[in-house]
């Protein structure tokens, strides 16, 4: 996949992966499209550093009405999408902590966010890089406490049941796109990041890595729809995300979750 003439919209591009992607990125694609949650007067030496057709979009995940507002904002900047990477995330926190909108912040920040960009944004992307974690093969999906309100709450389980969910929800949604659209999921490599060190004791590669790692996977000419990747190799998830009685489970509880924004990704 050639991206020289083509739009790429990149989340949480203002740190780790993210922004090493956007550097790698900018002056090679025909437009990008940048977010991340800072506002704009804080990264505008950072944007307007980087060559080429750049737009940053600043929201913060931690809203559902925000992450609604950048899909809107997205669809304003430009009438295509050729690739969309949903690579925003949060850690767990060491407590279990609340979004404003009530929803456990890391699934909200991780999953939900990228729930509503690939379905606002569904017909007119042309590929879906959604980023994932190799941790989400030690969780489960508990969709009668799906948020961790009852027990059982830890930093890492926290982030890992997120990145679970954006795992199942990829391979839902990529039985449903018409071609040539496509999505896949992918474990970037343990990437030296504040994230990574926030919960655990672990060095990491640069995050150059992680960005050579998504762009290798997403500019891939063959077929990628829902494939995950191990960094470039294409792994098997946790079989839960290919269930598909835990699939529709999972897109249930998502659709109530985000009914306050209007957003049933089952109706699109």
């Amino acid at each position: 996949m050639d991206l020289s003439d083509r739009t790429v919209v990149l989340t949480g591009a203002t740190d780790g992966i993210g922004r090493a992607t956007a550097v790698r990125l900018a002056g090679r694609v025909g437009h990008l499209v940048l977010h991340g949650p800072q506002p704009r007067a804080e990264l505008a030496g950072f944007v307007e550093s980087l060559p080429g057709h750049v737009t940053y979009l600043p929201a913060d995940f931690g809203h559902l009405g925000q992450i609604a507002q950048l899909a809107a904002d997205i669809r304003e900047a430009t009438e295509r999408v050729d690739l969309l990477v949903n690579n925003a995330a949060r850690p767990g926190a060491p407590r279990r902590e609340l979004s404003v909108d009530g929803i456990e912040a890391t699934l909200q920040i991780n999953y939900l966010s990228t729930v509503v960009l690939s379905t606002s944004l569904r017909d007119r992307v042309g590929r879906i890089i959604n980023m994932a974690s190799a941790t989400h093969a030690t969780e489960h999906l508990d969709l009668n406490d799906l948020e961790l309100a009852h027990g059982g709450y830890a930093a890492v389980t926290a982030y890992a049941r997120s990145k679970l969910a954006i795992v199942t929800y990829t391979c839902w949604l990529a039985a449903r796109l018409d071609p040539p659209t496509e999505a896949a999921a992918m474990h970037p490599g343990v990437i030296a990041s504040s994230l990574l060190a926030s919960m655990f004791a672990i060095e990491g590669q640069p995050p150059e890595r992680g960005a050579d790692n998504l762009l290798h996977v997403a500019t891939l000419p063959s077929e990628i729809n829902g494939r995950y990747f191990e960094e470039r190799t294409p792994s098997r998830p946790n079989p839960e995300a290919e269930d598909p009685a835990v699939q529709d489970g999972l897109l249930d509880r998502t659709a109530e979750l985000l009914a306050p924004i209007g957003v049933d990704p089952r109706h699109r």
